[in-house]
């Protein structure tokens, strides 16, 4: 079985990252079916940025998704079984969207959480690697040795590539919190695109989880771009991204995992990369029903459709 990881403390796995406890996280409110309503679909996936020109990199040509593998053992790696598993995890059509916007470049990297990452020695294969044709079909299923995936990660990239010197406190899973102390860390995601009946990307949304009693608005798009820097380099490979996929609305969702706010905030950044500002923004009730979740859905359209 394969399972979506979940995002935890690097420190203690079991320890989950906040979220509202009747709201949950944003991606809750964009359920495939729900979308399906309105005629969209969605994806999300790492992406690369390849950091040569490093006033303005390009996106790479590979997409990834990573899965988890449970514990229990994989009768086989045959590429229809492999195929089977992940159309169980993600649905059939989830993995057809993406395989046609990545344009027959897209991985699936399969791995346990349960691997010690720190001792793993070039004859050990710990990953499975999974491509993906154009056509939603799994093509090749490869053992790959964690050496070889961080050469991947840094080609892919253009170099080396950091987070910091202490690495990461949250991650999706134990492999991308080992990586951030590393010189090849796992490339950032896209949380979400959003396509048409047409399977054509018309928005990206980015997820800016709010964890603090102080209003969203202290602590918005401006305060981590433009004044401390710190997520100046994320929000630039978001720029990448939205110019690579035909310059569509790039739109950040603030929302609240404490219950004294009841609201959520969107942005719509514009500009180029290196000099991104918020322009627009819009307030709406906190989606904790299937009503609100149509609101904030019904809003973005309209975006979209003004643009």
């Amino acid at each position: 079985m394969l399972l979506k990881p979940k995002h935890a403390e690097c420190e203690n796995r079991e320890k989950l990252s906040k979220k509202h406890q009747i709201a949950g996280d944003a991606e809750d409110w964009f359920s495939r079916e729900l979308l399906n309503k309105y005629q969209l679909s969605g994806v999300t996936f790492d992406f690369f940025v390849n950091w040569k020109n490093w006033t303005h990199g390009t996106l790479s040509n590979e997409l990834w998704v990573k899965r988890n593998v449970s514990e229990e053992q994989i009768p086989s790696i045959s590429t229809d079984a492999i195929q089977n598993l992940i159309y169980s995890c993600d649905s059939e059509e989830f993995v057809k969207d993406l395989a046609l916007l990545a344009k027959g470049s897209l991985k699936y990297k399969l791995f346990r959480e349960s691997v010690d990452w720190e001792s793993q020695t070039d004859d050990y294969c710990p990953i499975l690697s999974v491509d993906i044709d154009i056509t939603g079909k799994v093509s090749a299923v490869n053992r790959e040795k964690l050496s070889c995936l961080m050469k991947q990660i840094k080609t892919l990239s253009g170099g080396t590539v950091r987070v910091g010197g202490k690495g990461l406190f949250y991650s999706y899973t134990k492999l991308e919190c080992y990586l951030s102390k590393t010189d090849a860390a796992w490339p950032g995601d896209a949380d979400l695109i959003l396509l048409d009946s047409k399977k054509k990307p018309i928005a990206i949304l980015e997820f800016k989880k709010h964890t603090k009693l102080e209003a969203i608005e202290s602590h918005k798009f401006e305060k981590y771009y433009k004044n401390n820097g710190s997520d100046k380099r994320k929000y630039n490979r978001l720029a990448i991204l939205r110019d690579a996929l035909g310059d569509i609305p790039l739109l950040v969702i603030y929302y609240p995992t404490r219950e004294e706010h009841n609201y959520i905030l969107i942005d719509e950044v514009l500009g180029e990369v290196g000099d991104l500002s918020a322009n627009r923004e819009w307030s709406l009730d906190l989606p904790v029903d299937e009503k609100s979740q149509r609101d904030l859905i019904e809003k973005i359209i309209e975006i979209v459709m003004e643009e």
